[in-house]
């Protein structure tokens, strides 16, 4: 179900420079007489190989979110033929920038500051990554801000670029120009090898076999490596159809993403009569 209702802002500036890419949406819940408590806000970071993608391909995914939570949709600068000073770590250095914007807004849109949650999808999920396994780029705002990620969620998410390069060499085409070729540099900066925080976040790894374009290797790897890290709380879900794209427009995915935050914010008592209803809506086993 499409949440029609929802509140809308669009092309919100998260940095002072009003560049085109340093933007996002908010999506918000209706105005409710039923629930009276903020919700928490889902943060969805696009993919597209560091040189395209945009916020708007998942309006819809913001839109079904947005019936319980806050929902931010962010875009990045990318490496592209004109842009080619774009270059890691300007990317996540913007989504950082995002998530402390969302973080400081959150009480004039009217939402949780504290309960924030990650989405990313393939290059997104790697930046999501980046951002809770270093502290550094959130730490450059608020040194409480990694604190403040609840949960995060990797979608056919990308985690190594030398892996990633054994298993697609052709994909040098978008590695080198955002990165570089240096491996000691590939290396340094994929999710996999960053061994940073000790305080890692939930996690939830998605990945469909039918992904064409990113092998399962990456979460199954990923996956090792939050676990030795330290993470206490990793899952990882392969049961979900349809190719790399595909994903991420799918019904499942959404009752997956919900069901994730519910079973985290369930802890919450201020958060049950919300936990109670979304429950109820995706059919979601109560105790």
């Amino acid at each position: 179900m499409i949440n029609e209702s929802s509140i809308v802002h669009k092309e919100l500036s998260y940095t002072s420079s009003e560049r085109p890419l340093q933007k996002l949406d908010l999506y918000l819940p209706p105005p409710s007489t039923e629930i009276d408590c903020y919700p928490p806000v889902v943060v969805i970071i696009h993919g597209g190989a560091w040189r395209s993608g945009d916020k708007n391909e998942f309006t819809k995914l913001g839109r079904q979110l947005s019936l319980y939570y806050a929902v931010a949709i962010v875009n990045y600068r990318l490496t592209t033929k004109d842009t080619p000073e774009i270059k890691n770590p300007l990317h996540v250095e913007d989504v950082a920038a995002s998530i402390s914007w969302v973080s400081s807004y959150a009480k004039e849109y009217g939402y949780r500051d504290d309960r924030i949650y990650l989405v990313g999808n393939s290059a997104g999920a790697f930046i999501s990554g980046q951002l809770v396994l270093n502290p550094e780029y959130l730490n450059f705002y608020d040194p409480n801000l990694l604190g403040k990620i609840r949960g995060v969620i990797g979608v056919e998410g990308i985690y190594d670029l030398i892996n990633l390069l054994e298993s697609y060499p052709k994909y040098i085409e978008f590695v080198q120009p955002a990165f570089g070729n240096d491996k000691n540099i590939l290396k340094s900066v994929s999710p996999q090898y960053i061994t940073l925080n000790t305080k890692i976040p939930p996690y939830l790894l998605i990945h469909s076999l039918d992904d064409e374009l990113v092998d399962i290797d990456q979460s199954n790897n990923y996956f090792e490596h939050i676990k030795n890290s330290g993470g206490k709380i990793i899952e990882i879900e392969t049961s979900l159809k349809g190719n790399h794209d595909e994903v991420m427009q799918t019904d499942e995915l959404i009752q997956k993403i919900t069901e994730f935050i519910i079973t985290q914010e369930s802890r919450e008592a201020s958060w049950n009569q919300v936990v109670e209803a979304a429950m109820k809506s995706i059919n979601f086993p109560t105790i």
